[in-house]
């Protein structure tokens, strides 16, 4: 009886023989390089969506936020969070029965440097019922100072309006403001003058 193995052993090398060549040029071939400098490294580092956020420090509460999405980025050298779907958010400085209120379609803020931005149907209600209206607004919380260089519109409690065709410099809270070309509407009761 013969046996049928050196048969099968010489049938499988001569099959086999161009997948060891295809084997032998591929294993000595040197991989391709990746250039490292051209990866994106921005990603964000936590993603929030739907998102409901409160801040409280001694046990008040502080700033209560919604957005349909939050993106945190903070694996990178200067830290930020950017809110792409927009903002909304109310805000307590001296009382919970009056908060101020805060919305942006597009906002992005820098807790290292103090800074925030918000663009796109910016709206800002203050504590004491002022709002303010433009397409961007930035805030730098260190000098506790709102400014743009857009058009802004500034509606009173009591009805007044003004515009600011070249934005406004203003401490954080509405009290005190500087317009930059302005016009407005000031009401009045009959006999005031």
């Amino acid at each position: 009886m013969t046996s049928l193995f050196p048969v099968f052993r010489i049938f499988f090398r001569k099959r086999l023989l161009p997948v060891y060549i295809i084997a032998l040029i591929f294993g000595c071939t040197r991989p391709e390089e990746v250039d490292l400098s051209k990866q994106k490294k921005d990603f964000p580092s936590r993603t929030l969506i739907n998102a409901e956020v409160s801040y409280k420090d001694s046990g008040f509460l502080k700033i209560n936020l919604r957005s349909p999405l939050i993106e945190e980025y903070a694996m990178i050298d200067s830290p930020y969070t950017k809110f792409p779907k927009g903002l909304e958010m109310n805000y307590y400085n001296k009382s919970l029965d009056s908060p101020g209120y805060l919305r942006a379609n597009w906002a992005v803020m820098n807790e290292m440097k103090g800074w925030y931005e918000g663009r796109g149907d910016v709206v800002v209600i203050s504590e004491n019922g002022d709002t303010l209206k433009t397409q961007k607004l930035f805030w730098n919380k260190v000098k506790r100072l709102v400014f743009t260089r857009d058009t802004v519109y500034i509606i009173s409690k009591d009805g007044d309006s003004l515009q600011a065709n070249n934005g406004l410099e203003a401490k954080d809270d509405l009290t005190e403001y500087m317009l930059f070309n302005n016009q407005g509407t000031k009401f009045y009761e009959e006999g005031n003058f």
